[in-house]
């Protein structure tokens, strides 16, 4: 798959010594630039270390080993591989003229062998994914030095209109001198003036980094930097914690741990940014880098030192990338043949292990239920020999012919020892269940909640029942937002992102009704308010119903309470709230009370 060491492309102007790094999207290797130097004495012939990524879309992909040419499986996946590629071409000629000092140079960008070369300056450190897994997590103020650069070069790259998208520990390097430098502008986008995206659109995510809106192809076509902000907080969450965060789509059903309960050492100013950059809800995030960084407690002074740690080139080829970033596609639109059959291969295997357990279930609770019957007989038993009951078990209830007899046994202390043994335990051969046969509550039966879980796994090996319970959850979860009746929908939601995802199935529209489900929330919320004014990041606002005045925030949560008389401006540039004629609160721009006083004493 990766071209030889000491290939040359660009006639010899580029060569290739190893590979440092490969993933769903490109080959990345390490070579030199073969150029010359003019000096005082003339023209001198150098080698510069050079980055060079290859454009090689793994799943679709494979390598003529002739003419090491790039070539593609199917029609289907030419098409998408010719997109990506012109999408590749078109950014890198944009980083190209893009030059910030915590930001990689590229150099070159160029087609050869059917496909894309991007060639970069080489950076000699490591990346804060290769030092996160061989030092352990971060102290707080080394990451804080490295999130200050990072967030300087993503506040330059936003201002010129471009997202990165694929923010995360891999692709931030450090270099030999201590200082972050953001790589891999790949999956990009810029935005022309009128906020209208003019790169090609596909859906590239890294799990775990990337926020909800880049689950749809629908959410990133105007311009925001708010998913450039999910991730990086993302990032730090990562570097303190050890811990990818959970993906931003099942955090419906599962919260998001705060990071001071998986590292006591993180502070809590440096928590309540990452918690807040990381809201589900675009709109509840960080606005800007500027004001994401403005809240943390960065140090005005940095002590000078080197990075001694290099990344061992081995490493990324040999290293399972838990970041990995993936190409979300529609299963119905834009699949390619191969990927389907890739698919296939995982279900069919997906559900043998779902039957492996699905068998075992079944020859474990058939033996429970023997178990428990015979632990039951048992007591029977013991029952029988203790107290005569005219011929009906008292401790199941149920009439027990004699066999060859219409009678009941009748147990007692007369007969021989044949018989008594004969009496008290009836044999199971010969016992057959009659009309009048009857079942109490004492009976043993399988638990009701056993059965369901087993009805339940029944259906997780029915696709064809997965992709049913999913359409019939995403018309409820119409239904209800229809109904206003947002909580419900929420709940079922996320049964059907668990149903799509385990039928293998797209889930976008679920995702679409997530995001629509918050965003009536937030008008429902925000209808009930008149908008009087900003204070900081909220709004001085008026409740309608009792039209009391206080503080709100983008989604409609009162922050200050809607319970004053009115709101005025102070000198320090916080605001009171008056209650009456003897009461009023003082407000910081945050929300946060930091005194009061009485109005009526000037």
């Amino acid at each position: 798959m990766n071209l030889p060491e000491g290939h040359s492309l660009q006639n010899a102007k580029y060569q290739l010594t190893k590979v440092i790094g490969q993933g769903g999207f490109g080959i990345t290797y390490l070579g030199v630039w073969n150029t010359e130097v003019k000096g005082e004495l003339g023209k001198v012939k150098t080698d510069v270390p050079v980055c060079i990524k290859e454009y090689f879309f793994k799943d679709y992909c494979y390598r003529d080993k002739n003419t090491s040419h790039v070539l593609v499986h199917s029609e289907t996946g030419r098409q998408l591989f010719d997109k990506f590629k012109e999408k590749l071409i078109k950014e890198a000629k944009i980083l190209s003229e893009v030059h910030h000092p915590f930001i990689v140079n590229v150099l070159e960008v160029f087609e050869e062998n059917n496909t894309a070369y991007i060639a970069m300056e080489h950076i000699s450190g490591c990346s804060l994914k290769y030092m996160l897994d061989m030092e352990g997590t971060l102290p707080e103020n080394k990451l804080l030095r490295y999130i200050s650069q990072i967030g300087q070069a993503l506040e330059f790259v936003h201002q010129k209109n471009i997202l990165h998208l694929d923010i995360k520990p891999s692709n931030i390097l450090i270099d030999k001198k201590n200082n972050a430098r953001l790589i891999d502008f790949g999956v990009s986008k810029r935005y022309d003036i009128e906020q209208q995206e003019t790169s090609t659109t596909m859906l590239t995510l890294s799990k775990g980094f990337a926020p909800i809106e880049q689950y749809d192809d629908e959410g990133t076509q105007s311009f925001s930097p708010c998913p450039d902000i999910y991730s990086l907080g993302a990032t730090m969450y990562n570097l303190l914690t050890g811990v990818i965060p959970t993906e931003s789509i099942l955090r419906v059903a599962k919260p998001l741990t705060k990071p001071s309960e998986i590292n006591s050492e993180v502070s809590p100013q440096t928590e309540n940014a990452i918690l807040k950059a990381m809201q589900v809800n675009p709109l509840h995030r960080y606005q800007s880098v500027k004001a994401m960084i403005n809240e943390l407690d960065i140090p005005s002074y940095f002590e000078e030192t080197a990075n001694t740690l290099i990344e061992n080139t081995d490493y990324p080829s040999n290293h399972t990338d838990d970041e990995a970033t993936a190409l979300q596609q529609d299963a119905q639109k834009s699949q390619p043949v191969d990927d389907e059959q890739t698919i296939v291969r995982q279900t069919e295997e997906s559900h043998k292990i779902i039957r492996k357990k699905k068998s075992k279930r079944r020859i474990l609770i058939p033996l429970l239920v023997f178990i428990f019957a015979f632990l039951g007989y048992g007591v029977v038993y013991l029952l029988d020999l203790t107290k005569p009951n005219g011929g009906k078990n008292v401790a199941t209830g149920i009439n027990m012919p004699e066999p060859g007899a219409d009678e009941p046994y009748e147990t007692t202390t007369d007969r021989g020892e044949e018989n008594t043994q004969e009496s008290s335990r009836p044999s199971v051969e010969t016992v057959t269940p009659t009309a009048t046969n009857t079942v109490e509550t004492n009976t043993i039966v399988v638990p009701e909640n056993q059965v369901t879980a087993q009805d339940e796994e029944e259906n997780t090996l029915s696709p064809e029942m997965l992709i049913e319970e999913y359409n019939t959850l995403l018309e409820s979860v119409k239904a209800k937002i229809e109904q206003k009746e947002y909580a419900e929908a929420r709940v079922e939601a996320a049964k059907a992102l668990e149903a799509g995802k385990a039928a293998g199935i797209d889930i976008t529209e679920v995702n679409r009704l997530i995001t629509n489900i918050n965003e009536n929330e937030i008008k429902e919320e925000l209808a009930k308010y008149d908008i009087i004014m900003g204070f900081g990041e909220l709004k001085i606002a008026e409740l309608r119903e009792t039209r009391k005045v206080g503080a709100i925030d983008a989604s409609g949560k009162a922050i200050i309470p809607c319970i004053y008389r009115t709101s005025t401006a102070r000198l320090d540039g916080n605001r009171a709230f008056i209650l009456d004629d003897t009461h009023a609160d003082i407000y910081d721009k945050t929300g946060e009370k930091v005194g009061d006083y009485d109005p009526s004493v000037q």
